[in-house]
This record gives structure tokens, sequence and C-alpha cells, in this order.
């Protein structure tokens, strides 16, 4: 199977906004767009690379949360129209990020639920009272959606999954359908530190370490980020631990910011390589493969 991954779109789409929808986190959010996010993050380069991909045969697309700037009603319609032009519901992995519950308002009318939480987002029963854990199985790999965003105060953007979810997730790993299977979680914030200064207390995730000891206890094969727009491929015990980048990047200071993606190439139950491409000159082209000799040690 091949399965693309895509990261931390920033959609922008300002449609049927009001001022009156600003009156909240949104108003950094909307000086930091005209500061320049908004012509950082393009819709041409998201497009360019789920075009990529389905040319590239993609059977399944995970997204890693950060679908939206500003988790507007207007840009959660608009990114979920994008991504169904090519790729179906049933081979979809969508989780949110904390751009996606960026206001209270946006987390309490639970926005990304409306729009991603479909009953097809999960085909496996795991007893969970709410959306999340999820699970899908597909062929002999199973999906495993996690929810690490939570709307939080002005400039913070951190995330935690909960004692609950955390629980129910090790419930989700001894299921048989899914032990048995090659195991894919899915979860917007790193669960691996990158950046050790005391900037990182307001974004990282904090019960990380309980979510590494369960990859760890249960073998998961592989947990799916975003949250730092930095490719980077880390390993904890026997679980790859991968972020792709930003999918959307179309300006940046140096050529290895720019929009990058991850197509994960699995067969027997078994990575076999990573292609990451990378956008530049208006197209994306393969930047770098990663075979599994190459992977880096724990």
């Amino acid at each position: 199977m091949r399965i693309g991954h895509i990261s931390d779109l920033h959609w922008l789409d300002l449609s049927g906004a009001s001022p009156s929808d600003f009156l909240n986190k949104r108003l950094s959010g909307g000086f930091n767009l005209l500061a320049g996010r908004a012509r950082k993050y393009t819709h041409k380069v998201v497009r360019e690379a789920l075009e990529t991909l389905k040319s590239l045969g993609c059977d399944h697309l995970v997204v890693t949360g950060d679908l939206t700037n500003l988790a507007l009603p207007s840009e959660f319609r608009s990114v979920k129209e994008e991504l169904s032009r090519y790729f179906s519901k049933d081979n979809m992995t969508i989780v949110p990020g904390n751009h996606d519950v960026y206001t209270h308002e946006s987390a309490a009318a639970r926005r990304f639920e409306a729009y991603f939480c479909t009953p097809s987002q999960g085909n496996l029963d795991i007893g969970t009272a709410t959306a999340w854990p999820f699970v899908q199985l597909k062929d002999d790999i199973a999906f495993i959606g996690l929810n690490s965003a939570r709307p939080k105060p002005w400039f913070v953007a951190s995330g935690v999954l909960g004692s609950r979810q955390l629980r129910d997730l090790r419930n989700a790993l001894k299921h048989p359908e899914v032990a048995s299977r090659f195991k894919i979680i899915a979860i917007h914030h790193h669960p691996i530190r990158t950046i050790h200064a005391p900037g990182e207390s307001i974004r990282d995730l904090k019960d990380r370490q309980q979510l590494l000891d369960i990859c760890e206890e249960f073998n998961v094969d592989m947990c799916l980020h975003g949250h730092n727009h930095t490719f980077s491929i880390r390993r904890h015990a026997g679980t790859l631990v991968l972020d792709p980048g930003s999918a959307a990047i179309e300006k940046s200071a140096t050529k290895t910011g720019y929009g990058k993606f991850n197509l994960y190439h699995i067969q027997n139950a078994a990575l076999q390589s990573i292609d990451t491409y990378l956008f530049s000159h208006d197209r994306f082209s393969l930047w770098k493969t990663t075979l599994p000799s190459d992977l880096p040690p724990s």
C-alpha cells in the first residue's frame, strides 16, 4: 500500500467572516496573516501536493492536523471540498491540529468533528463513547487517529491527549484486529521533543511520554505527526516518528523549507521505503528516499 502523509495545510478562506469573528484569539492570527503567513502557505501548493500524490498512485491519505488557519466554517468547508476532489472519505485518515480548534467557540461547536468525523472515519468498533481514538482497518494496516488539539490562550499551541484517550488507545491496541496488523498512529503534536528551549512548553504535547510508553508496549510501527513544519524522521524503541513538514509552504528562506509530503511504501506489513517530495519551481519532485537501512536508531 502507498500511504501519503501531508500536514499543516493552513487553508485560508475568509468567505462570510465578520469583524465579530475576530474578537478573540483570531485577532492575533489575523495579524500573522497580514504579516505574511497568507503568502507563505498557499492553496496552489496544497493542490499540487494532492495532484502529485494522486498521480503517484497513493492508496490512502493521512492528514495530521492544522487543515485550517482560523477554524472558520468557510475554511473547513473549502478544505474538505478540496480534499474530496482527490480522495474519498474512506481513503483518508484525518486528525485535528491546534489551528482546527483555534477558539473556544470552534471547539464548543465541534466544528472539526462536524466536517470530518463521519461514521466511516473509523470502521472498527473499539467501544469508545467519543470520536477519539478511532480505528480504520485497511488490508493489513490499522490506522489509529488521536486528538491532541485543545483550545488554548493567545500564543499557546500546546496539546494533550488526556487520561481517557490514552486509556482507550491502550484498549484499541489490544484489540486482536489491531494487534495483528501494521499499526500507524496519526496525531498532530510531536511526541518527541524537538526544541530544547523555554518556548517549547507552550507548543509541546503534555503527555508525550505516556504516548511513547504505549507505542513501545504495543509495538506501534509508525507515529505520524505535524505541528513543527519541519521534515524529520526519529525513532523511539521500535516506533518510527515522522513529520513530513508543511505541505503548503510556497515561500521560504531556504530550499529545504518549502512544502513537503511523504509517501510510505508498505508491503506485507513492513515498511519498504519513504519517499519525500519537495515543492520547487512550481512542482513537487522527489527530494530523498529513505530505506529501512537508513532509518535512525532509537
